[in-house]
């Protein structure tokens, strides 16, 4: 039996760590990727490829918006999703012709969910798992099992850890005050501060072995932030 081509899907986003995030979840979804910077290079490519799917990383309230969304349909009658920093400005999105807009920072999660909905057939079943592993780089991510392996060494999280991570890994580069990050990484519990400084150090303990292109970084009066090294560009 023939196997079935993959979909594939455009990925425009200027920030270099939010594109290679938001690439992985689309990649981790079966889909092929192809990411760009420029809206520019973006329409270039779609009117040069054929593409299921187009996934644009908006600029903070970009006055653009609807007309950059009205050119990628008129380029190509695709899904179009938005992660928008401007999410109150959804409205004019979906106006101008946008099928779903999730907020930036995103949860990986519900990009790849978003990813299932729009590549769904006409059938009852989607052709796209919603997949739990994602690899960014040679780093593998496993939620089933809460697993981070890179190279030939392995390490499981528990899950508040795996919780903190997932959330630092959807924002890189962005820094957390203590409290806020408490109440937004794990939402609806009772954990504390001092809950959060045992679970990184106990993190950074568990992660260092691997060697991996990030880290969490603390500093007084700011918080937390996971620092991320873009893979290939050496540039923090």
């Amino acid at each position: 039996m023939p196997r079935l081509a993959r979909a594939s899907a455009l990925v425009i986003e200027s920030d270099a760590d939010y594109r290679l995030v938001i690439a992985a979840c689309v990649e981790s979804a079966g889909v092929q990727v192809q990411a760009v910077a420029a809206v520019s290079e973006g329409l270039r490519r779609l009117q040069a490829g054929n593409f299921e799917l187009v996934i644009w990383g908006v600029p903070l309230r970009d006055p653009r918006r609807g007309h950059i969304v009205a050119q990628f349909h008129e380029e190509a009658e695709v899904p179009l999703i938005l992660i928008d920093e401007s999410y109150e400005e959804a409205r004019e999105s979906f106006e101008a012709g946008a099928d779903q807009v999730l907020p930036k920072p995103f949860v990986p999660g519900a990009l790849v969910g978003a990813v299932k909905a729009a590549l769904r057939g006409p059938g009852p079943e989607s052709l796209i798992p919603l997949a739990s592993r994602i690899e960014v780089g040679e780093v593998v991510f496993d939620s089933g099992a809460r697993t981070i392996t890179h190279g030939q060494h392995s390490l499981t999280l528990a899950k508040r850890e795996w919780e903190l991570l997932s959330f630092l890994l959807a924002r890189p580069n962005q820094w957390f005050p203590t409290e806020e990050l408490v109440k937004q990484a794990w939402a609806g519990t009772h954990n504390s501060v001092e809950q959060l400084r045992t679970y990184v150090a106990r993190m950074r303990r568990k992660l260092e072995p691997l060697e991996l292109p990030f880290e969490i970084a603390s500093k007084q009066g700011r918080g937390y932030c996971l620092v991320y090294e873009a893979i290939g560009t050496g540039k923090p």
